[in-house]
């Protein structure tokens, strides 16, 4: 039940400002220690209080009490709250009370609402305000600044050495010696060739009498010859060191990758020879060969199906459908060259040489810079096209043919055209970034059929 009580306050006065102000009466009484029940123990006796006001005041709070309770209760209670100690605690809890809250309106937060701009979208100080308090606002994102257009690597190159790196003696299944073959693609202005019998490795310490210092050099290799799932499996070592061999698998990939790890483990260059022979190697299949620096997409041999036909992609099809998936083959043309002699001889059914080639970046033909460009892919292949500069900076891919018969193809991901033409008049087709493309290159083709390939420039991510 609720009562209520008037009480005369003595005068007080406060120090202190703001939170936890202290109240201080006067003439502060003793005998702190007697408690409130204590006092209610006091005999219950009205009495009257000579000092103005006390007996009015006692009369008060009697009058206030409920009509229910007896004189003596309420004589007893009446005589209780008047006691000096008790009217002393009430005005100090009274006078506390109010200072509390005071201080609580004059220092309580207030929300702040910026008026919303006159624009149709919200504020943020606006939209802000709307979370409720118990919920912690959300920052808007940061802004990702957007990186510039460019290719991942800058290449700048004009000096190029012409090589072919498959082609067969008669210490295998060609028909002429190893010593006719390296002579005729000397006398033929190439830079370097690599011999590549079937499991066995030419020394080109033998003919080192045939090469030309400044000229032209003799590059180590072996076609590695397996078998796989019935079908031919075939992988060239080049700059090789020593003689692997051949093997044999259940499945054509179990044999691509033993091929490729095997070549790997002498530090060697591994190329991935002609898919279609023998309609051996699926897209599928070549992505067994991952380590392999270098992917067969052109050949001067008429029976590997270099085109695909209805059923079977292309060489240059699988290429792609590698370098989507984030392989990086290096595309090469070779000529596999098995036939030297005689006269007559019919292209459609042998494999000449002079059909197809690598122009490697290098500057002079050293075996050393000649191998280590092979193991990078720093090359284009061609079946005739020559490039005389290739430009790679920035947001530019640029191809320097010094002809404008030809038509320039820059292809993307997918193998999807991105943008077909003739070069300008000077030569040169450019091609400019637009930001939705992952890789880059250019096929070259002449009005004879004749081709080349640049390699793959990938877009820069950070």
């Amino acid at each position: 039940m609720a009562v209520a009580v008037a009480v005369a306050v003595p005068p007080v006065h406060r120090s202190g400002s703001g939170h936890g102000q202290v109240v201080h009466g006067h003439g502060h009484g003793h005998g702190h220690g007697k408690s409130l029940v204590n006092a209610y123990a006091t005999p219950p006796v009205l009495y009257h209080d000579a000092r103005p006001g006390r007996s009015a005041a006692r009369d008060f709070v009697a009058g206030a009490l409920p009509p229910s309770m007896d004189d003596n209760g309420a004589a007893s209670l009446a005589a209780a709250l008047m006691q000096p100690k008790i009217l002393v605690l009430a005005a100090v809890s009274a006078v506390s009370a109010v200072a509390t809250f005071v201080a609580l309106r004059l220092h309580a937060p207030r929300a702040v609402v910026t008026p919303a701009p006159a624009a149709s979208a919200p504020s943020a100080s606006v939209a802000s305000a709307a979370i409720p308090s118990s919920a912690a606002p959300v920052a808007p994102p940061a802004p990702v600044p957007s990186l510039p257009l460019r290719f991942a690597e800058t290449i700048d190159v004009a000096i190029f050495q012409k090589g072919n790196i498959h082609t067969h003696t008669s210490w295998s299944d060609g028909d002429s010696l190893p010593d006719v073959v390296y002579r005729w693609y000397r006398d033929h202005g190439y830079s370097f060739v690599a011999v590549t019998d079937h499991n066995t490795r030419t020394n080109p310490l033998l003919f080192k009498a045939i090469e030309r210092k400044k000229s032209f050099v003799i590059i180590a290799g072996e076609e590695v010859t397996m078998m796989g799932a019935g079908r031919q499996v075939h992988v060239n070592a080049l700059c090789t060191k020593a003689t692997i061999g051949g093997h044999h698998a259940e499945h054509q990939g179990e044999s691509l990758a033993w091929g490729v790890q095997k070549i790997r483990e002498q530090g060697d260059v591994a190329l991935v020879n002609h898919p279609n022979f023998d309609w051996s190697l699926t897209a599928a299949d070549v992505a067994q060969a991952r380590g392999a620096q270098l992917l067969e997409i052109g050949s001067g041999h008429p029976w590997v199906h270099t085109d695909g036909d209805a059923t079977h992609l292309s060489h240059e099809a699988i290429w792609d459908t590698m370098l989507s998936q984030g392989e990086t083959f290096a595309g090469v043309a070779v000529d596999d060259s098995h036939h030297f002699r005689g006269p007559g001889l019919d292209p459609a059914h042998r494999a000449l040489p002079g059909r197809a080639w690598i122009q490697v970046f290098a500057d002079a033909p050293d075996r050393d810079l000649i191998c280590a460009a092979l193991a990078k892919g720093s090359l284009y292949a061609s079946t005739g096209v020559t490039i005389l500069r290739l430009t790679v900076k920035d947001d530019t891919y640029a191809v320097a043919l010094g002809r404008a018969d030809v038509n320039v193809e820059f292809v993307g991901k997918d193998g999807v055209i991105l943008q077909s033409g003739k070069p300008a008049e000077d030569g040169t087709a450019t091609y400019r970034l637009v930001g939705t493309e992952v890789y880059v290159r250019a096929r070259i083709t002449a009005a004879d059929g004749k081709r080349a390939w640049t390699q793959p420039s990938r877009v820069a991510t950070q």
